[in-house]
């Protein structure tokens, strides 16, 4: 036997921001699509916005207990796709670009998948995530937009790639 043949294939990884808004839920439908059926999808919930620093307000333990309560009900609501891939939740006080970043660095994440909305020019001013993990980002970027249709497991086309272990290349 070969050494090429003794070394297992890696698995697909995938980190995906979430938040329970409606974009993340889409950009989370999607990546598990993307990943069945055998990949990886790290959840990661980000618990202070952008350039700013965390709520003085709350502990990090409440912060904590709130984002492990949005990856239950996703669980809870996100029907048996999300059961049918290796599921990983991680929730962290850091802003949201540094946490997604480390966490697809810790996993050696393919890439980064986040929902994306329309922000209005003050927004986009502030500071947008999409356009900080754009420039930062050590693995490509992948922005659902609402008008993605998100087909149920089994239904539609397969995303453009090759689905099949045999089939990848590379």
């Amino acid at each position: 036997m070969s050494p090429a043949a003794a070394k297992p294939e890696r698995t697909r990884c995938l980190v995906l921001g979430y938040d329970a808004t409606e974009n993340s839920r889409r950009a989370t439908s999607w990546a598990v699509n993307d990943l069945l059926p055998d990949g990886r999808l790290v959840l990661v919930h980000a618990d202070r916005s952008l350039h700013v620093p965390p709520s003085p307000l709350t502990t990090s333990g409440e912060r904590a207990r709130i984002g492990h309560a949005m990856f239950d009900e996703l669980l809870l609501d996100g029907g048996h796709t999300l059961l049918d891939v290796d599921l990983t939740t991680e929730v962290t006080d850091e802003d949201p670009v540094s946490a997604l970043i480390e966490a697809a660095e810790r996993h050696d994440a393919d890439a980064i998948v986040i929902g994306v909305e329309p922000h209005s020019r003050l927004r986009r001013v502030l500071g947008v995530v999409t356009d900080e993990l754009l420039e930062r980002s050590p693995v490509p970027v992948i922005a659902v937009p609402p008008g993605v249709k998100i087909s149920a497991r089994g239904e539609g086309a397969p995303p453009a790639r090759a689905r099949s272990r045999r089939a990848r290349s590379g």
